[in-house]
């Protein structure tokens, strides 16, 4: 049995966003596994968001580290190693553009959390990440060698997984009319003004997004919204699992125009649903999307116009587009992704 503590802080803090999703999606595939015995650390949070039953989790302090306990491995999900006893350190990288300077962060904020990052990774006996393409940008980056990087792929909930977060948000009123969907932190990142241009014209369909502002919502992203017609647009901060499900059914199409992607969950959670997805042909994006997604220059809104054009007036375009990314999806899932980290388990503590 391998011992293994993890770090799930981002999913103590709040049940949304990405890395919450994988926290989640973890100690539920750990929870089952035979190999494994999983405990749960976090540095911040409330242990009621936490949400899976049959996995022990507690706060972390100073003190852990001189606790008697000795952890095979500690897994660090969210950027950080809670200060425990372990015989291997494994951590997860889900960007790279937190360690160099970039237009998607403050300066100050890039150079503090890239100053951390770059001194977990040196700790770390292995680094998981999530993509070949935030691999890659990694070893550009000369900061670790290419052997102690492992590329271990996210999966797509099935739409009667377990739900990760709970609450309320009325979407009703929204289902019976066309609409483009967005899942996203709003963010510069995510291109939204491609996302404005590319429906804007499109007058028969609404937009709506869920996510909550990122960086540069104020300076930048708010006056690309403020042009999209204000009876079209539902902007929705928090949605819970059951009404997330009803969007993605519903939409004509999610449509995720980042300039970078890590991964992109978003891309499968659609597809897993029978929702036709466009997404950008750069980045992760484009790695965990084609063959399934519709790719566009993420530089040009009209590719994405002219796709959900044609989504809206040919149905056999759309169900083609449909039953495409309900196959690619079927390749990736939580099941095979724990089972792949189990493999870097067993190598790490083979070494």
């Amino acid at each position: 049995m391998i011992e293994v503590a993890y770090d799930i802080t981002s999913l103590a803090q709040s049940p949304y966003g990405g890395i919450s999703q994988v926290c989640f999606h973890t100690l539920v595939q750990a929870r089952g596994h035979p190999e494994v015995s999983p405990r749960g650390y976090y540095r911040r949070g409330h242990r009621k968001n936490i949400a899976v039953d049959g996995v022990p989790s507690c706060r972390a302090s100073l003190t852990s580290q001189f606790h008697r306990t000795r952890f095979d491995i500690v897994h660090a999900l969210c950027h950080r190693f809670p200060l425990l006893r372990a015989q291997k350190v494994v951590y997860t990288l889900y960007d790279a553009w937190s360690l160099h300077p970039n237009k998607y962060q403050s300066p100050d904020f890039q150079k503090t959390v890239g100053r951390r990052m770059q001194k977990e990774l040196l700790k770390a006996d292995v680094i998981v990440t999530i993509s070949e393409w935030t691999r890659s940008q990694l070893l550009g980056l000369e900061l670790v060698d290419a052997d102690k990087c492992v590329v271990v792929r996210l999966g797509a909930a099935s739409p009667d997984s377990p739900p990760p977060a709970s609450g309320r948000c009325d979407v009703n009123r929204w289902l019976p009319k066309p609409y483009v969907l967005f899942v996203g932190r709003i963010e510069v990142r995510k291109n939204i003004s491609h996302l404005v241009e590319a429906v804007m014209p499109l007058s028969q369909l609404n937009l709506v997004i869920v996510g909550e502002p990122g960086f540069g919502y104020e300076d930048i992203v708010a006056r690309h919204l403020a042009r999209f017609p204000s009876d079209r647009l539902r902007i929705l901060s928090r949605v819970p699992v059951h009404e997330l499900e009803l969007l993605y059914h519903n939409a004509t199409a999610m449509l995720l125009p980042s300039w970078e992607e890590g991964f992109g969950l978003p891309i499968l959670e659609a597809m897993a649903r029978g929702c036709p997805v466009i997404t950008s042909s750069c980045s992760a994006a484009s790695e965990v999307g084609i063959g399934g997604a519709i790719l566009v220059d993420p530089a040009e809104p009209a590719e994405s116009r002219e796709a959900l054009s044609r989504l809206c007036e040919d149905a056999a375009y759309r169900n083609r587009w449909r039953q495409a990314g309900l196959a690619h999806c079927s390749k990736f899932s939580w099941s095979k992704y724990f089972e792949d980290l189990v493999s870097v388990y067993r190598l790490v503590l083979s070494n």
